[in-house]
């Protein structure tokens, strides 16, 4: 009975991701290539940009934090002379959903590397949930959940 009424569930929720060949999808992928680049080579402003000012970001380890809270944790970290940080995402991770004419949502996966002296190695795999806001053509994150960091 149970995997019955779960088959539907699940075809269901097949049927609301957005394709990959699907623009919004595209859209989606873009922005967040384009917004850790920034993250990755130090561009604080670059960075902020894909922001929406009323950000929320939700995190497993730091709970809720706003714009001004994660400008200037950006800021801590690009500026530490000893230790950098680098985004990457797993690219088979990312799904994409329509949020009606308001934008979209995208769910995936990462891993971020630190380096310290030179040497690079893996500091935490994260999954992430993101509300995408299109407001006249310009995206950014409202909404930021970063949780299961391992």
């Amino acid at each position: 009975m149970t995997v019955a009424f779960a088959l539907p569930v699940a075809a269901q929720q097949q049927g609301n991701v957005v394709q990959k060949t699907d623009p919004l999808y595209q859209k989606v992928a873009e922005l967040d290539s384009a917004m850790f680049s920034a993250y990755n080579k130090r561009n604080l402003e670059g960075l902020m940009n894909f922001f929406s000012p009323d950000l929320e970001f939700y995190d497993d380890r730091s709970g809720l934090t706003d714009y001004a809270h994660n400008q200037a944790a950006f800021k801590k970290n690009f500026t530490d002379p000893v230790h950098s940080s680098r985004r990457e995402l797993v690219k088979s991770s990312l799904e994409v959903y329509r949020l009606g004419s308001f934008g979209a949502l995208a769910i995936g996966v990462h891993k971020f590397y630190g380096t310290f002296n030179g040497k690079e190695e893996l500091e935490a795999t994260a999954k992430f949930t993101e509300v995408w806001e299109n407001k006249n053509g310009k995206w950014q994150v409202k909404r930021e959940m970063s949780y299961d960091h391992r």
